[in-house]
């Protein structure tokens, strides 16, 4: 049994894949559950009407059953997951104006049509789902009653035609109105996660990228350069004494020191460079196709720049320097041992007196 159960799911998770996103996967699930469905249950039919010597019957519901199958397989093959469901939607079209042409076994084929309008909504979505149904409605009220039933190889009453119909409708209505509900939900919750996915990543202070943020474009930068054997140049700076300002103004000062410097640096970096808030009062820089020395003149600049940039509050300014820390990643450097030695370099400006850019490369002076 559990054998079993790993075969009928291998089956019905064909074509989905991590690439893909959940919506998807649960798409080509269902469309898989539907083509396995439908061929199951097209292949009872055909067994029954054999049983009951409806031999043209029999043979096209066997026909129909390997066009089940032959969506999924298709789907296997190309990873068209659409070109499948239009296969599985259309045949299934095809077998109920059949039924509704013959009357299928008693007469009791058209009852099968219940389940066209919450297969069309589900593969085509509500729009072109509507569309599909109208166009499916106008080909079986054609059938239906077309004058002396000429289009017919059977006999249907009146009252039975039109019960058919508005119970068709009614199954549509409420089967739109489900799937209406459904993408408005599905939409929502992914406005929802996609919000939440970026505050993820937002520092809610500085609104800067935040740590983790920092280490994801860190790893992206890396795969890139391995393409253009480049390197990647960081800077990692602390504000200087930055105690020293919560203590004599208070965290509301400390507070607008952030914002303040994280909008006065973000404003000197190139558009593809990255500035995250790395803690506390800490900053990480990122400049891709960047190296070490490249890195350092930015820090002379920033360093330079700082001389000039105070913050007001409540009528006293603040002056801010830095210590920075500068190094780079290659190819196939650790991100944490590159953050890690420009960290200890961080330190040595430190213990240097602050205000100061380590390691001491060059003389720069913009």
């Amino acid at each position: 049994m559990h054998q079993l159960k790993n075969i009928l799911l291998a089956y019905l998770k064909t074509g989905i894949s991590e690439d893909n996103n959940d919506e998807k996967n649960r798409k080509i699930f269902i469309i898989n559950l539907f083509g396995f469905v439908g061929m199951l249950i097209t292949m009872l039919m055909a067994i029954n009407a054999i049983v009951k010597a409806h031999y043209t019957l029999a043979a096209l519901l066997f026909f129909a059953c390997s066009i089940f199958y032959l969506g999924r397989y298709i789907q296997k093959v190309t990873q068209n997951y659409q070109l499948s469901s239009s296969i599985i939607l259309y045949s299934l079209f095809i077998l109920m104006f059949y039924l509704i042409q013959t009357g299928g076994v008693n007469n009791t084929g058209p009852l099968w049509i219940f389940m066209v309008a919450p297969v069309a909504l589900f593969i085509d979505g509500l729009k072109k789902g509507l569309f599909d149904i109208a166009i499916f409605l106008m080909v079986i009220a054609t059938l239906l009653f077309f004058p002396e039933d000429a289009l017919l190889s059977t006999s249907y009453t009146t009252d039975f035609k039109l019960r058919l119909i508005y119970s068709f409708l009614t199954v549509t209505f409420l089967s739109s109105f489900y799937e209406h509900s459904r993408q408005q939900s599905y939409r929502y919750m992914q406005e929802i996660s996609q919000k939440y996915e970026e505050l993820s990543k937002i520092d809610p202070l500085t609104h800067l990228a935040n740590r983790r943020d920092a280490l994801t474009k860190l790893s992206y930068e890396q795969r890139r350069i391995k393409r253009n054997n480049s390197t990647i140049g960081i800077i990692l700076c602390d504000i200087d004494y930055f105690k020293r300002v919560n203590d004599a103004y208070g965290h509301e000062a400390g507070d607008l020191v952030l914002v303040k410097l994280a909008q006065f640096m973000s404003a000197n970096i190139r558009e593809q460079d990255t500035l995250a808030r790395w803690g506390g009062e800490e900053f990480l820089f990122i400049f891709p196709d960047t190296n070490k020395k490249q890195a350092d003149i930015f820090a002379h600049k920033l360093h330079h720049l700082l001389k000039s940039f105070t913050v007001n509050y409540k009528q006293q300014s603040i002056q801010i320097t830095l210590s920075m820390g500068v190094n780079e990643i290659n190819i196939n450097d650790s991100i944490t041992e590159a953050i890690r030695i420009a960290d200890n370099y961080l330190y040595q400006a430190k213990e240097a007196g602050r205000d100061q850019i380590f390691p001491k490369l060059t003389n720069n002076k913009p």
